[in-house]
């Protein structure tokens, strides 16, 4: 079984939100997307800043064990509520160093700044899951254990609890942003060009040589170069899609 070849697909289907390459190094080592704000119950460590979650006793007032936000998030009171816990992490993330960029994603934006370096990506991760990123068993209810996004978790505990739900205003849609489908259709057309220069077409023929075309060999941790991942990697940065960019 060609165990590369089978990951390949789900790096080219993550590429929405990082490179290929990365994918298959990164998210795949920590099982997370990097750019893409990841499932409220994915939580975490600090402080909540407004809410003040050192003072609130987790005893009382547990983090569900499942996602505070399952729903598509189509009411208002529901995104103005989502947004009040983007504005939670952000100030927990802020706290520790690292940019946050409070997001909307059903209006497909991103939380992590882009033009950071490896590292700096993995520092923003720290900060995000805390030790969750190493162990996906800490419990939702250890949210202090969980990085910002816990803290952002036990925000909205806190305040449902109360009665007084989180809330901040929602950002309006960008009439000249891409959809996800012109963004997918961007980075077609980047890879096509690319493979096209190398003499090879967009689908796999099951050569060594087509994999080099395609995915290179980028490298590793710091050791990482888009220049040197392929026309994955390249279509991944030119359609911005890298936190590299």
């Amino acid at each position: 079984m060609n165990v590369k070849r089978l990951a390949a697909p789900i790096a080219m289907g993550g590429i929405a939100v990082c490179a290929a390459a990365v994918a298959l190094t990164v998210a795949g080592t920590f099982g997370v997307s990097l750019f893409e704000p990841p499932p409220a119950h994915v939580a975490a460590a600090g402080d909540s800043g407004d809410v003040g979650a050192e003072e609130a006793d987790v005893s009382t007032v547990d983090v569900p064990a499942t996602e505070l936000f399952d729903s598509e998030l189509v009411s208002i009171e529901d995104q103005s509520e989502y947004m009040g816990r983007e504005q939670v992490i952000a100030e927990c993330m802020a706290e520790k160093g690292v940019e946050y960029l409070p997001a909307a994603p059903w209006l497909n934006q991103d939380a992590q700044p882009r033009g950071l370096s490896y590292e700096q990506s993995i520092m923003w991760l720290n900060a995000y899951y805390g030790e969750a990123r190493e162990s996906w068993s800490v419990p939702a209810s250890e949210w202090k254990r969980r990085g910002c996004v816990g803290v952002g978790d036990h925000a909205v505990a806190v305040a449902r609890a109360a009665g007084t739900p989180l809330s901040a205003p929602v950002p309006e849609p960008d009439p000249n942003a891409p959809t996800e489908e012109e963004e997918w259709a961007a980075f077609q057309e980047a890879i096509q060009s690319c493979m096209d220069e190398k003499g090879f077409g967009a689908v796999d023929d099951g050569t060594d040589a087509w994999w080099d075309a395609m995915y290179g060999d980028a490298g590793t941790g710091a050791a990482y170069r888009w220049e040197d991942a392929g026309c994955s990697g390249y279509a991944t940065h030119v359609t911005g899609n890298d936190n590299m960019h």
